[in-house]
């Protein structure tokens, strides 16, 4: 994607499809000239004021054959989202309107936007940094409340705060070094000791490193996380699935073996998405279409961050002990089934046989116990509780940016080593100047035109 912003550009902003209203929105500086010719309010308007909606009919390029009946608002720079001019049509919602009001506007001289160029001029005209345009993206696929507000803290700036302040003290201190290197017999040029130079790169250490340990977390909110649910046939697997689900989507018999295919539905667990799998019952079998069912569990399994193992209150086994040792890299729950069907401290006994795992016991057809396992799902996914303050911090959700603060935590750690070695102060300058080149790349000061690209390519056209 060129970094060329001098051309008027225009997009459908709005989804494919019918709807009450379709947005066809224009950017640059020939935007409202080209309303001039092709759109008449109501009233007889010529002068438009910013940021006010007006009421009229929008006209194909030759200004006689009118196309609809529209609300058309401008938006003059710097006080609109790209930073320059910008005009809405506000029109019904058909396809075939606002692709005649696009054409209309294309043939009077705009080109049509490259996917995610309106906020591509946003970010050059600086009126977002790069978490902030990345935030958008977030925001347009956030499927749960959690994903959501960690887009908008960064959207409203709070992470570039952090990095900026961050950033600030290692300038500060690399001006000092620096002027220590290039003047040093000049007077009023101060000295700054090693134990001072120390002392500040290990707070500035500790302050990356308590960003960069929210990673996986952010990522959980971001993304979501792969449950996969496992154990031997009839133990109640499908029904768990369903409960979950709040919704009859698997197949429940008392024949062992029902379930033959991989099951998979999203699931929004308090704000956290849960792509949920449901598997063949793991037993060996010479049925050809149930092979093939425990084939794709084991595929899916690799796949998954979370094993609900699940096992019969009334008829577990060592059988459950072995499988469960071989997925000893994988975080587990082991779900005691059907726990309506034995007493008290039988269940006990089934919570001290799997006790080198976290055990929830429940009764899926009595429906007992969900709550506590739906807590555990959420604190394994998360490391934290219902109630606790999650996602309400600062959180790292993109790995683009876990990756630069991985390189600044790096600098500084060898930066501290020139010091601890005695090396020369060029050294630890150098050191310094990296680990803020890598925080300016997240939030864009230092970049290139391949990041660029990646990044608003990953937007739709008209955004």
């Amino acid at each position: 994607m060129k970094l060329n912003i001098s051309d008027t550009i225009a997009a459908i902003s709005t989804p494919p499809g019918e709807g009450g209203i379709g947005i066809v929105r224009i950017s640059g500086s020939d935007a409202e000239s080209i309303v001039n010719r092709i759109f008449r309010a109501r009233g007889g308007h010529t002068h438009f004021e910013s940021q006010h909606l007006y009421y009229g009919t929008v006209f194909d390029s030759t200004g006689d054959v009118p196309i609809d009946e529209c609300l058309m608002v401008v938006m003059r720079g710097p006080r609109s989202f790209t930073g320059e001019d910008i005009v809405e049509f506000h029109c019904h919602g058909g396809q075939l309107v606002i692709k005649k009001v696009l054409e209309a506007v294309l043939r009077q001289g705009a080109r049509l936007a490259e996917a995610g160029e309106f906020t591509k001029r946003a970010f050059l005209n600086g009126k977002v940094d790069l978490v902030q345009a990345e935030a958008i993206i977030d925001m347009i696929r956030a499927k749960t409340d959690l994903a959501l507000a960690a887009a908008h803290d960064q959207l409203q700036g709070r992470f570039s705060t952090k990095l900026n302040s961050i950033k600030v003290r290692l300038v500060d201190l690399l001006s000092m070094i620096e002027a220590e290197l290039d003047f040093p017999d000049e007077e009023g040029v101060g000295i700054v000791t090693t134990s001072e130079i120390e002392a500040t790169l290990r707070d500035i250490k500790g302050d990356i490193f308590e960003v960069l340990s929210t990673y996986e977390e952010g990522k959980v909110i971001r993304d979501g996380i792969r449950v996969i649910i496992l154990g031997r046939p009839n133990v109640g697997k499908s029904t768990l699935l369903n409960i979950l689900l709040k919704e009859e989507r698997a197949i429940v018999t008392p024949i062992p073996g029902t379930t033959r295919d991989v099951i998979e539905e999203v699931l929004n667990l308090k704000g956290l998405p849960i792509s949920l799998m449901d598997t063949a019952g793991l037993r060996d079998t010479v049925d050809t279409v149930e092979a093939i069912g425990l084939r794709l569990a084991r595929e899916r399994l690799e796949s998954a961050q979370l094993v609900l193992y699940t096992v019969d209150a009334t008829s577990y086994s060592d059988d459950d002990m072995g499988f469960l040792s071989g997925i000893r890299d994988k975080k587990v729950i082991v779900v005691v089934n059907k726990a309506d069907l034995v007493k008290e401290d039988e269940i006990k006994e089934a919570c001290d046989f799997f006790k080198q795992w976290r055990v929830i016991w429940m009764s899926a057809i009595k429906e007992t116990g969900i709550d506590r396992l739906e807590e555990a799902i959420f604190e394994e996914a998360t490391g934290h509780s219902y109630l606790s303050e999650v996602g309400r911090e600062i959180t790292v959700t993109n790995v683009r940016h876990k990756a630069a603060l991985d390189g600044a935590y790096e600098s500084i750690g060898r930066a501290l080593n020139t010091t601890a070695k005695g090396l020369s102060g060029e050294f630890l300058a150098l050191e310094l100047r990296e680990a803020v080149e890598r925080l300016g790349e997240i939030t864009g000061e230092v970049t290139t035109e391949d990041i660029l690209g990646r990044i608003f390519n990953q937007f739709c056209v008209g955004k």
